[in-house]
């Protein structure tokens, strides 16, 4: 070894046994290193996220434990883990995975998420029963089927598909709307008893007798889920 080789190794030797001298703090602590994976990192309420640290690393010894802070008051454990967020506003979360190694050294990696209010609920379909409901026919109900019907208005503020959408009475005798018939906002429809041929203000039940009781009974207005949309009962004086 030359004599400037030797001085280098005099220098390099002098300057590591200061650095150990002082604890090491001036040495970059490669030898456990936290890293981890977030999917997806934004999203609507509620956001189910993923998270995987297996990347994670320690160079001379083992990686033994993975905690988890998920930015929302909630922990977890384990190299790869999962977390619902649910929130009313946008906010943005800072997930904080710490590794421990069984050197017991430990070591941190963050990452965020941003969350946003979950997606504004559709209105509901606003279709209601309104006068007239003519239920008793003039003259002989049999004999006079047309001149028995009830009225439906969209009150709302959204064109509504009847696809599916029914009508029943008391008895359980269901009228059910034609395929792909819509009512727009401010539109009503009447629906007679008897036969006819349907058109966007006027459709038919093509019933073989009187559909509504003259005394009292009930209408139920169902959507295309089966759930009860509108009500009307009537009772005569």
């Amino acid at each position: 070894m030359t004599e400037r080789s030797l001085f280098r190794a005099s220098r390099l030797a002098a300057l590591l046994a200061l650095l150990a001298a002082a604890g090491g703090c001036l040495l970059p602590d490669s030898a456990l290193v936290a890293l981890f994976t977030a999917h997806p990192t934004q999203g609507r309420s509620p956001l189910d996220v993923t998270f995987d640290a297996s990347a994670s690393y320690a160079e001379d010894a083992a990686v033994i434990a993975y905690d988890w802070a998920f930015g929302d008051g909630e922990n977890g454990v384990g190299v790869a883990t999962a977390h619902r967020y649910t929130t009313d506003v946008e906010r943005i979360y800072t997930v904080t995975l710490t590794v421990t190694d069984s050197a017991a050294r430990q070591a941190q990696e963050t990452h965020t998420v941003t969350v946003s209010p979950p997606e504004p609920a559709p209105p509901s379909p606003t279709i209601e029963f309104i006068w007239p409901f003519h239920y008793d026919a003039y003259g002989e109900d049999a004999a006079n089927l047309n001149d028995e019907y009830f009225t439906l208005e969209n009150t709302g503020t959204e064109t509504v598909d009847l696809t599916g959408w029914s009508v029943s009475n008391e008895g359980g005798d269901t009228f059910r709307f034609p395929d792909g018939f819509t009512l727009a906002p401010g539109a009503i429809v009447m629906i007679h008893s008897g036969a006819g041929s349907d058109s966007a203000e006027i459709l038919y039940w093509d019933a073989a007798e009187p559909v509504w009781n003259n005394t009292t009974d009930i209408a139920i207005l169902y959507d295309a889920g089966g759930d009860i949309v509108d009500v009307y009962a009537y009772a005569s004086c």
